[in-house]
């Protein structure tokens, strides 16, 4: 099939070129979409598209969920593609197989716009996001990249009086599209305002560049490289296209695979998925916003469903009736882990393993219990075993095998729990490859006092403050003795920031404290005393023994808790 891309544009314009399902999001950025325009400008080729012949009737047929490309692209709400409804019976239709992402960019470069913040304005406010369209300077190249050699931008209305904007002949691209002849430069405003003063070499620039514009959007048809598939061709034959197409190259990831599966026989898994990932992403709050991905959310509803959590899309069909007849509980699990990890102080910024985090939501889908007793705290064991899987980095090399370690461990052989509410010592017998293992000693403890502030002593800190309310508030790891002072005394500097000299303060108790030595901070505020405040002098002079004395107090209380 050979179209111009003005033909191809116009199919998109009038809603045939649509996505199926198995397709993912567009995730193209501005820079992405400039370079796809300059490959074109220079005769590069920028790889095949592959389109699936279609009509109304044959889409309602296979019982195929469609999607509209976006016209519209913003990078604060990232809204999905909308659903194609009612396609009419006898118009034709190309379903995009391969070359999505270069469509949707075509689409947004000369029909559309993209809605992109103003640099330094707020992310979460809606007016620091503005309308920007594509735009083409004629005159000279960018001096930004040598990698560019036509300079595309997007750009807001007011933007061409700003700075570096100025003083180019800057002209819509996607205006070209109105032309059925090459441009007359003379006629053009963007030409018309600067004329007077260009060169002689920029208005033979400005007509090359306007000339080669429309010739490799409007005339040129052998820019896109199409390969048209049959309308008679099987939707599973399409998967496995689709699947060979994709798997041969970066394009799209292993998840993406698994993913266009799963939308084949489950349609709706698109949206409940998406969904979910923003519940539980945000559900915590502006301070406790986490990072949970696709792949996470398809190998932990294998993991509820006691299969292996390796990806294989061969593997995978036999299941997803099963995920989507236990949908709701599945989700309702892996909802309810958030409340788990805000109790434990956790966000984006410090749970370094979320596949750590997958055998909790298992026990809460096995009906596991939350809710405090007098004998039982499964939230503090749940944090003791969050902070010994990370520090012994458990579930780093061959996290499938602990994973699976770890579920046995949970349930007997018939897959129920053996105990509803949760205790470190269900793990204590449970070895995974490379005889690593749950179990602490005197020595592993010792060690972690050698770390330096960061994720691992926020950790460690979470659960010698039990009292601490971190759900709730946000603690930040404060200096006993201020960092500030001890960094400018040589013999202390190199100690100032280990585990033995953190503490966990609210926020906003640290933020008055700043540098305050901690004598003085005493003195001041004495219902403040710590408790591993050692009994020895809290001169700033004496921090090599107060160091050691409140290591062995810390060291004493992390012993108590997690040897059994």
């Amino acid at each position: 099939m050979k179209k111009t891309i003005r033909e191809y544009i116009d199919d998109a314009s009038d809603e045939r070129l649509i996505l199926p399902s198995i397709q993912r999001n567009y995730v193209w950025e501005q820079d992405q979409i400039c370079k796809l325009f300059d490959s074109i400008m220079r005769n590069y080729p920028i790889g095949h598209i592959m389109l699936w012949n279609l009509n109304g009737k044959s889409i309602k047929d296979k019982e195929v969920e469609f999607f509209k490309l976006i016209s519209s692209y913003d990078e604060m709400l990232k809204k999905n593609n909308e659903k194609l409804e009612n396609p009419s019976p006898d118009k034709t239709f190309y379903g995009i197989l391969d070359g999505q992402q270069r469509t949707q960019a075509l689409f947004l470069g000369l029909r559309g716009f993209l809605k992109l913040k103003i640099y330094r304005a707020r992310k979460d406010n809606v007016s620091s996001y503005k309308e920007k369209y594509l735009y083409m300077n004629l005159i000279g190249k960018p001096n930004i990249d040598e990698d560019y050699k036509y300079e595309f931008k997007f750009i807001a209305d007011k933007e061409f009086e700003d700075g570096e904007n100025k003083n180019k002949i800057w002209f819509k691209v996607g205006k070209i599209l109105t032309y059925n002849n090459k441009p007359d430069l003379e006629s053009l405003d963007e030409y018309k305002i600067n004329a007077e003063k260009l060169t002689a070499e920029d208005k033979k620039n400005a007509e090359e560049n306007i000339n080669k514009l429309y010739h490799q959007l409007c005339v040129n048809d052998e820019v896109l490289k199409i390969d048209e598939i049959p309308n008679d061709t099987t939707y599973d034959d399409i998967l496995n296209i689709f699947v060979r197409t994709n798997s041969g190259g970066t394009i799209l990831s292993k998840t993406d695979l698994l993913f266009s599966t799963i939308v084949e026989i489950w349609p709706e898994a698109r949206k409940n998925i998406e969904e979910l990932l923003d519940t539980i992403n945000n559900k915590g709050g502006p301070s406790y916003k986490f990072k949970f991905t696709k792949d996470f959310i398809m190998r932990t509803m294998l993991y509820l469903l006691d299969e292996p959590v390796t990806l294989k899309v061969e593997d995978l069909k036999s299941n997803i009736n099963t995920m989507k007849s236990n949908w709701e509980k599945l989700k309702n699990a892996i909802e309810k882990v958030i409340e788990v990890l805000r109790y434990s102080g956790y966000s984006a910024d410090n749970l370094i393993s979320y596949n750590a985090v997958m055998p909790i939501i298992y026990y809460l889908y096995k009906g596991g219990k939350l809710d405090e007793t007098p004998n039982n705290n499964p939230k503090e064991e749940f944090k003791k075993y969050l902070v010994i899987s990370q520090m012994k980095k458990l579930f780093g090399v061959a996290s499938n095998s602990t994973l699976t370690s770890v579920r046995n461990a949970l349930v007997d052989e018939n897959k129920n729990l053996r105990n509803i509410y949760f205790n470190m010592k269900n793990l204590q017998n449970v070895v995974i490859v490379g005889d690593r293992n749950f179990v602490v000693n005197d020595e592993i403890i010792d060690s972690w006092f050698n770390e330096n502030k960061g994720d691992y002593t926020f950790m460690i800190l979470s659960i010698l403050y039990p009292c601490a309310n971190i759900s709730s508030h946000i603690y930040h790891q404060d200096h006993m003795h201020p960092e500030s002072k001890l960094s400018k005394i040589e013999k202390f500097k190199d100690n100032r920031n280990k585990l033995a000299n953190l503490q966990l303060l609210p926020g906003e108790e640290n933020e008055s404290k700043q540098a305050m030595e901690l004598e003085e901070w005493l003195k001041r505020y004495p219902n403040e005393k710590d408790i591993y405040l050692p009994d020895c002098s809290l001169s700033i002079n004496n921090y090599n023994e107060f160091l050691e004395k409140r290591k062995e107090l810390m060291k004493a209380k992390l012993i108590e808790m997690l040897i059994y």
